[in-house]
């Protein structure tokens, strides 16, 4: 397996592929962590995938847990506020954490390497990738310090290359534009004099004037203002933008970098064994944190998918699979994103800000902020018995246990059946993909979320997907055969 970029992305791809027998060689075109300010946010959802990894305390060190989002105007007087700021959220971690990239791919790494499966190649670029006459690939790799060429043959490829992805030009596929272009600057901040802040993410709804702020870690913040349009931006220009929280000019600008930020996805993301990951299958605006963690659920959901192919327990069609799930998923996020954006965008307006004002109002908009964030996958199971309450599709919640695992130790890497099923077909679906079973007895909370769905049992995925259920009357729900080894 050739894993083409470094990143986050492609470092949890090689690891859980690693952590399942899989033999990876990732190519990163740079020698050093790239610098440039990027992703700040992860959810609980990309711990536990940090988990699958076997990273999650490395990654939870250099995190900061945060409170969620507001929605800020001009004058920075709140107008909405989503708190996601549980300590365990649905996935077993905390809701919201923010970080500084560096730390964490260092952190990401210095995991990969604890596998002797992985080799993580830097100071090379890949060249070139030729479909072979079997279905496999040949990838060109060139040292970037002598010019020096190789080989090296594999079952598969994942593009993890980033935004300007070479190997999405080489498939020939093509990216997609959603219809949101903006120019924003990219501030990082050191200070040691705290600032009065709400431990949150900060969205300014000013039309041109919108920004961004949010602390890092103790002594580290970002700032993202708008720009009207590309080009450099001076140093005169940033103390201007930052004289609001410093008067007296008392920061160290650690970082700054102007970007363009755009919404898009590409066409195809699989051309025979070629696929495509994190953004250079998708790209989001920041407005809801969610770009660093839809790479990591296109790692979670390909991963295991790969690995059943290589070690033949599932045909070269699960893999087929990939792309409408994550397509899907992706488009719902990016979509959110570019919202939020536009909110943000439109000059300020009494009736906007009264809408959001309002919408404060409700008890809990987090449950919206969810279904953007985590809708279900579609096309799991025919729709013999519809109900709105069916978790099919969804993420199997995680529970810390007594003994200071989470419940995901207990379901294992592959399929698990959680209950208790008797026989009939969720017991033979069961057996077919050698699930583990955990019966409620050793997970007491499942019982609890077994009984508020009215069901007895269900089988989770590998990425923890529910994929079929069986409920109180015995009546199952779930593919019709083999649901993907």
């Amino acid at each position: 397996m050739v894993v083409v970029g470094a990143g986050p992305t492609g470092l949890t791809a090689a690891t859980l592929l690693a952590r399942r027998g899989v033999s990876c060689l990732v190519v990163e075109r740079h020698r050093a962590l790239y610098p440039l300010p990027r992703a700040v946010h992860l959810d609980d959802e990309v711990l536990r995938i940090a988990q699958a990894a076997g990273a999650a305390e490395q990654v939870e060190a250099v995190c900061r847990p945060a409170r969620g989002m507001r929605l800020v105007d001009g004058r920075l007087r709140p107008l909405l506020e989503i708190r996601r700021d549980r300590p365990v959220g649905v996935h077993g971690w905390p809701e919201t954490n923010m970080f500084d990239q560096p730390d964490l791919e260092r952190a990401l790494r210095g995991n990969l390497a604890r596998h002797p499966g992985a080799t993580l190649l830097t100071g090379h670029e890949v060249v070139a990738v030729r479909v072979d006459p079997s279905g496999g690939a040949t990838v060109t790799v060139r040292d970037l310090a002598d010019g020096a060429v190789c080989t090296v043959a594999t079952r598969h490829v994942l593009a993890c290359d980033g935004t300007n992805s070479a190997l999405r030009d080489q498939i020939g596929s093509r990216m997609r534009h959603l219809g949101f272009d903006q120019h924003w600057l990219v501030v990082d901040v050191r200070s040691n004099a705290p600032l009065d802040l709400w431990p949150g993410v900060h969205q300014i709804c000013a039309g041109a004037d919108s920004g961004t702020y949010m602390q890092i870690a103790d002594d580290r913040y970002r700032w993202e203002f708008r720009l009207p349009g590309p080009g450099p931006v001076t140093d005169d220009r940033v103390r201007e933008l930052l004289a609001t929280w410093f008067p007296d000019g008392d920061a160290e600008v650690v970082r700054r970098t102007s970007y363009s930020l755009r919404a898009a996805v590409a066409d195809v993301w699989r051309r025979g064994p070629v696929f495509l990951l994190g953004d250079a299958a998708h790209v989001t605006p920041p407005f809801i944190g969610q770009g660093l963690g839809a790479g990591q659920r296109d790692a979670m959901n390909l991963a295991w998918k790969v690995a059943a192919v290589h070690a033949g327990t599932a045909d070269d069609a699960l893999l087929d699979t990939y792309e409408p799930e994550r397509r899907a998923h992706v488009n719902r996020a990016i979509r959110g994103a570019v919202l939020v954006g536009r909110v943000m965008s439109m000059p300020p307006h009494p009736a906007v800000h009264g809408v959001l004002r309002c919408a404060a109002l409700l008890p809990d908009p987090d449950p919206i902020v969810r279904r953007i964030l985590a809708p279900p996958l579609r096309g799991l199971a025919p729709s013999t018995i519809p109900t709105s309450r069916s978790p099919i599709g969804s993420p199997f919640p995680q529970w810390p246990l007594s003994d200071g695992r989470r419940s995901d130790d207990l379901l294992g890497d592959g399929f698990a059946l959680v209950g208790t099923a008797g026989v009939g077909p969720l017991s033979a679906l069961a057996h077919d993909v050698a699930a583990a079973t955990v019966a409620t007895a050793d997970l007491p909370a499942a019982a609890a979320w077994l009984s508020r769905h009215r069901l007895r049992a269900v089988l989770v995925r590998p990425d923890r997907i529910v994929v079929a259920t069986l409920d109180r009357r015995d009546r199952f729900r779930g593919p019709s055969s083999r649901p993907m080894r």
